[in-house]
């Protein structure tokens, strides 16, 4: 019986930490009138290029992120954040690799079977010091 109430508070703490008031429809990633569609590689108006190492992603199975940057962005900041349910965010550590960089991740499972993701990504221009960031967005589906 013991077991059974610690199971039981497991689970509803494990629901409580999922945010169930966000959309199920999927976002369009729009920056700088660039257009990507999901788990597809994106080129965005700063010339920063995205992609998924896997066009279908299941929860808890780890997948590879990459990127190329123009010569003028360095200093990668990357984290992954769930969009249709609150589920914290996940640090990435890009490695390069080439000309391209490398982050080795994966994400959680929650109770909603279409997850949808973001990757918030923010660069440093060399020049300028400014920093860019552009919004990726990917399902993950079980």
């Amino acid at each position: 019986m013991y077991i059974y109430k610690i199971c039981l508070l497991s689970f509803l703490l494990f629901l409580l930490g999922c945010d169930f008031s966000g959309s199920t429809s999927t976002p369009k990633v729009s920056q700088s009138q660039t257009e990507c569609e999901n788990n597809k590689p994106c080129v965005f108006a700063n010339q920063v290029k995205v992609w998924l190492s896997e066009e279908t992603l299941s929860p808890e199975t780890p997948f590879s992120i990459y990127t190329q940057l123009p010569a003028n962005l360095t200093s990668i900041k990357a984290k992954l954040e769930g969009v249709s349910m609150y589920m914290g965010y996940i640090p990435l550590q890009f490695k390069r690799q080439g000309n391209t960089w490398v982050a080795n991740t994966m994400v959680g499972i929650c109770a909603e079977k279409n997850m949808v993701w973001k990757l918030v990504f923010t660069t440093t221009d060399k020049s300028t010091s400014a920093n860019q960031t552009v919004e990726y967005y990917f399902n993950v589906t079980y």
